[in-house]
């Protein structure tokens, strides 16, 4: 079992805060902008079986990814930031930037998106949609983790 300490459990519950606000943001503009880039499919297709529970697969991979970049972030920047919402966007965007390249390689091999059921990641609408998740992400994160820490 992982024991975290409080710097690392303030982190993990930021992350997943900001998790469940990247999910409201790709939500919302899946509605409006209708393209077929939903995350939570696109990580529950690289599991067996993955597809058919996708939902509560994907948001369960999505939440832990998001809760361990929280811990992540928090230990990185442990020291208490003037401008938290600043500092956790720029982590959320870097993030993005960071993991973009894998956009290229899952477009070809992710078997949703060879069969038409996800649209393809790497366009400039899908890129946009991802630095709008993720800048909620980010912000979300900063601003949770310096009220936990100042009340933890």
């Amino acid at each position: 079992m992982i024991r975290l300490g409080k710097t690392e459990r303030a982190g993990a519950l930021a992350g997943l805060a900001g998790a469940l606000a990247f999910a409201g943001v790709m939500a919302l503009d899946l509605r409006l902008i209708r393209a077929r880039t939903n995350d939570l499919r696109l990580l529950a297709g690289l599991v067996p079986g993955g597809r058919r529970w996708w939902l509560p697969v994907g948001l369960a991979m999505h939440c832990a990814n998001g809760a361990a970049l929280g811990v992540v972030y928090a230990r990185l920047f442990s020291t208490p930031a003037q401008r938290p919402w600043l500092r956790g966007l720029a982590f959320g965007l870097a993030e993005n930037t960071l993991l973009w390249p894998l956009v290229v390689v899952l477009d070809r091999l992710h078997p949703d998106i060879r069969a038409g059921r996800l649209d393809h990641f790497n366009r400039p609408v899908p890129f946009f949609q991802e630095v709008l998740r993720h800048a909620a992400y980010g912000l979300t994160l900063g601003l949770v983790e310096a009220r936990l820490r100042e009340h933890g």
